[in-house]
């Protein structure tokens, strides 16, 4: 009899250990799982595991609100390939900090060719000012010679009629002293 109590006994444990794992999720809402998730890891410090770091990483990557965050998507990623060194996720790690690299130096690059093309593009613009000066300067001086010219062209015209008028003069006379 007391075997059977402790059998009975064995079961009973046997079967609340499986009805607790066959219940529903006590915890429905996304801000319940995050309360939840700061809670225990509070409670139990461990390291993220592989495939949370690397969720972590492309999140910083991946962010809508505001620029994607670099700097912290290579650091989670070179711990996750310092912390979990034969993961299934080290390769893709590996190529998403070297395509990180190279979207680092491309962004220096580009700072550097814009400094260079605002250099440039204020140096141009003072050349343009210059240009325009000189040619405002040129313009006034052709509207003046302009000027010059056409009252230089009036004069010889009214001298031109002057002097027909003198021929004619000078021809009536001599036809009357003939």
């Amino acid at each position: 009899m007391l075997i059977h109590v402790k059998n009975l006994i064995y079961v009973m444990t046997f079967v609340l250990i499986l009805a607790g794992c066959s219940t529903k999720s006590i915890i429905s809402s996304t801000a319940d799982r995050t309360d939840a998730k700061e809670k225990s890891n509070s409670i139990f410090i461990q390291e993220p595991s592989d495939q949370e770091l690397f969720i972590e990483a492309l999140s910083y990557l991946s962010n809508e609100q505001k620029e994607p965050n670099y700097n912290e998507a290579k650091f989670k990623l070179e711990n996750l390939i310092d912390q979990h060194p034969r993961s299934k996720w080290v390769a893709a790690s590996r190529a998403l900090l070297t395509t990180l690299g190279r979207i680092s130096t491309l962004q220096s690059q580009i700072k550097q060719e814009k400094q260079k093309n605002q250099g440039e593009n204020s140096k141009l613009v003072k050349e343009n000012e210059l240009l325009r000066d000189n040619t405002r300067q040129i313009e006034d001086k052709s509207s003046a010679e302009i000027v010059r010219l056409q009252q230089e062209n009036e004069q010889l015209k009214r001298d031109i009629q002057q002097l027909k008028n003198l021929e004619i003069q000078l021809e009536r006379r001599e036809k009357k002293l003939r």
